[in-house]
């Protein structure tokens, strides 16, 4: 599970009042789930959801979906392991019932999403799974489905307080949140906005591979994290 020793190590320097939790499918190891215990991080265990009209490669990649049962919690900010958090995320959990970023497309990414928990979305996400279409064959071309109105809603900005009022509705985030890297490095390497997370979404470019820092300027932020 490379990254999570990463974003905990973040997440515990910004010393945000929130439990940090690492959701884990049955086939990590009781040795790999200790480990993480060992660095006082919440470990939950979840079952692998499957798809059924996925091919073999992508028949598990709905799990994400499990996120809307974690009913114990009010709100739920979700980060994906290729994910450095920057700064602290607080003014982004009161966005709304359901809030992503749109980058270079009028497509959202799955890869951090702010969510309420509610077991009668998990249960007509559950159900619409086999219904609806994914233009990537994952979690996030079928959210992308099923929140489709998404891209039509207001840009949530956590400077006005009024916002607030507001909190049970969708809203989209800035780029901010979610900066993906690829926006950086077809700018030139100049960053648009400074970012709250730092995405390493460039396919096999993972920033623990060690081939990828005299490619990759930003991959420093990631090994400084330590």
């Amino acid at each position: 599970m490379h990254g999570w020793h990463h974003s905990a190590y973040r997440l515990k320097t910004l010393a945000m009042p929130v439990p940090y939790v690492l959701l884990v499918t049955e086939n990590v190891s009781n040795s790999s789930i200790e480990e993480l215990k060992s660095h006082n991080i919440e470990v939950r265990r979840t079952s692998l959801f499957t798809v059924p009209h996925a091919k073999k490669a992508a028949k598990y990649h709905y799990t994400k979906l499990r996120l809307w049962s974690l009913i114990e919690y009010d709100v739920v900010l979700y980060i994906d392991l290729d994910a450095l958090p920057m700064r602290d995320l607080l003014p982004f959990f009161s966005c709304g019932s359901f809030c992503a970023t749109f980058r270079h497309s009028d497509k959202f990414n799955a890869g951090m999403l702010v969510l309420k928990p509610n077991l009668t979305v998990y249960e007509d996400l559950i159900s619409q799974a086999p219904l609806l279409p994914t233009y990537d064959g994952g979690d996030q071309g079928f959210l992308n489905s099923y929140f489709h109105e998404l891209k039509f809603t207001p840009t949530f900005d956590h400077n006005r307080p009024d916002q607030q009022l507001y909190n049970s509705a969708q809203r989209r985030l800035s780029s901010e949140f979610n900066y993906d890297i690829g926006v950086y490095y077809l700018n030139g390497g100049r960053l648009l906005v400074e970012p709250a997370i730092i995405h390493y979404t460039m396919g096999p470019t993972k920033p623990w591979l060690w081939w990828t820092y005299p490619l990759f300027d930003l991959n420093e932020h990631w090994s400084k994290t330590r």
